[in-house]
């Protein structure tokens, strides 16, 4: 009990301190975007993704220290994640390709392989146990990561949005993986501190943001809450998890990956969207005209519904 109040102390404090230094940073050195969701369109800071990566390598650092037992799983989870926020950083400073983009998250799904030889069974609802063999660590492993990383990047644009949706994810890995014992459990303590991260900085995200996440931020925690789930062996879950992000995938297909999240904004504040919508917050743009907070509030809230069906599929089907 001890390890994980002590880390997370740790990873909210320099979540903290972390997104207040990196906001003054990026105004000071030009990191800055249009957010393009109000009417004045004011210049916010991108990079406030670095204060979560500080703040989850921090509190994954100290679970290190005091639980030594578990090393390997958080080593694996903590490099695989700082290659993802390093590739992610490069992505906000140069603009890498998309191709590029898409593809090099699997070099940071090798740290995940290789601490997962000698488990390659999955347990798959309603066939049960399946062993895929070399598959799992040169397929499974990197498309799941890859698809985790670069999915959680689509469905962004919105204050707070990517924030609150990966809070959630967060949280239910936690409530499962600490149901659990050995790397579940472990797993479900870096769930809780990733949780911790979030919680703070949306603080510093949600509407009207001081900060943006950057692309450092959205495949950071894409990837860790992957990571998460693969090395703790909560895959049922991610799949219920990452169901929103699927239909933003198939919405964005459409467009050739060329499509965004962002709306038209009204002289009230509300978004709207008049054509096909190419994006998750678009269709809930055409339910109703709401401003961009309570858009963001609607789409958590059926991230919500899919983690319950995430925790009950992996707790009374799987049985973790």
């Amino acid at each position: 009990m001890l390890d994980i109040v002590l880390s997370s102390i740790v990873a909210l404090l320099v979540t903290v301190i972390t997104t207040k230094w990196i906001i003054n940073v990026s105004y000071s050195r030009g990191f800055v975007g249009k957010d393009v969701n109000k009417l004045n369109k004011p210049d916010v800071p991108i990079l406030g993704g670095i204060g979560i990566l500080a703040g989850f390598v921090a509190g994954n650092f100290a679970l290190l220290i005091v639980d030594q037992e578990y090393a390997q799983i958080i080593t694996a989870v903590l490099l695989s994640s700082l290659i993802i926020g390093f590739i992610g950083l490069l992505d906000d400073v140069l603009n890498l390709k998309q191709s590029v983009r898409a593809t090099t998250p699997i070099f940071a799904s090798v740290p995940l392989a290789i601490y997962s030889v000698g488990h390659s069974v999955i347990s798959i609802p309603f066939v049960g146990l399946v062993n895929f063999g070399i598959l799992y660590y040169i397929l499974i492993i990197p498309g799941a990561l890859t698809i985790a990383s670069n999915a959680f990047n689509m469905l962004e644009g919105l204050n707070g949005l990517g924030t609150g949706m990966g809070l959630i994810m967060a949280v239910t890995l936690a409530v499962i993986g600490l149901r659990g014992k050995g790397v579940t459990s472990e797993a479900g303590d870096m769930a809780l501190i990733m949780a911790v991260v979030l919680a703070a900085f949306l603080y510093f995200n949600k509407y009207p943001a001081k900060t943006f996440l950057g692309n450092i931020g959205t495949y950071l925690v894409g990837s860790a809450i992957g990571s998460i789930g693969i090395s703790g062996y909560m895959l049922t879950a991610l799949a219920f998890l990452y169901i929103p992000y699927v239909i933003e995938f198939v919405l964005k297909a459409k467009t050739g990956f060329k499509g965004v999240s962002f709306g038209k904004v009204n002289p009230d504040g509300t978004l709207t969207w008049y054509s096909t919508p190419n994006s998750l917050t678009h269709v809930v743009m055409k339910m109703a005209k709401m401003k961009e907070y309570q858009i963001v509030e609607v789409i958590w809230a059926i991230e919500i519904i899919m983690a319950i069906l995430a925790y009950v599929f992996q707790t009374t089907i799987i049985k973790i």
